[in-house]
């Protein structure tokens, strides 16, 4: 019996042993709750954009491969609840834009097919800046407010520099809401920001420019409205 006590007290080293590599096993226990939460929700892809033709996005293949995206809400209420927010936002009224000054059978964000080549074609930019873009989501939130995306935007890409010789800002975006209420609201945000707007056509889209600016605005896939919008030092 006396020679038992070693076995005994081994076998319970081992089982605490066990416990506490069990313990390390499960990284969920060591991590925050919210952290745990939003890694055990499902990733989630909009099948529409999945396999749309982004052959004419001025942003597509431009940046770091990014990974998968919420759904783009696009239903009646979203829309409206969209709408209103942006009435917010402009101060309460959104008069329809005059009629496009100026129409062109081409855009020169047709063929741009990476920020630095919208950038360069926007003819805001020299293409010696343009090469400068870096790519984040960040970008989108430090445009100017005045050149704000539609509210509830879906961002796709987004680029920039804060090189004090090179201020620029790339932002694409698609929005449920369709174009002729999203070149309103750009054009009334420009000037309530006194950027003095002008509405111009070029091919597929319309354009919404000034100085140091131009917001491109063009029917998507799937009932959405796509958005370019570049800015060099604003």
């Amino acid at each position: 019996m006396v020679r038992s006590v070693p076995s005994v007290i081994l076998l319970a080293a081992l089982l605490a042993s066990c416990s506490q590599e069990q313990k390390r096993a499960d990284p969920d226990e060591q991590r925050d709750p919210a952290v745990v939460d939003a890694l055990s929700d499902p990733l989630m892809a909009d099948p529409d954009l999945a396999t749309q033709n982004r052959g004419g996005s001025a942003l597509s293949g431009g940046g770091p491969a990014s990974g998968q995206i919420p759904l783009l809400s696009r239903g009646p209420e979203e829309i409206e609840a969209a709408k209103q927010a942006a009435l917010v936002l402009a101060g309460g009224a959104i008069s329809s834009a005059p009629a496009a000054s100026a129409r062109s059978d081409t855009s020169r964000r047709d063929g741009a097919i990476t920020a630095d080549a919208l950038a360069a074609a926007s003819e805001l930019v020299s293409k010696g800046c343009a090469g400068k873009l870096g790519y984040s989501f960040v970008w989108a939130a430090r445009l100017a407010p005045a050149l704000t995306p539609f509210p509830r935007g879906h961002v796709q890409e987004a680029a920039g520099s804060d090189d004090p010789a090179c201020r620029i800002r790339v932002v694409n975006y698609l929005t449920p809401v369709e174009p002729a209420a999203v070149v309103d609201f750009h054009f009334a945000m420009a000037a309530k920001g006194k950027l003095q707007p002008r509405h111009t056509r070029e091919g597929d889209d319309d354009v919404i420019s000034g100085r140091g600016y131009a917001v491109f605005v063009r029917p998507a896939q799937g009932g959405l409205t796509q958005v370019d919008v570049v800015s060099a030092g604003l």
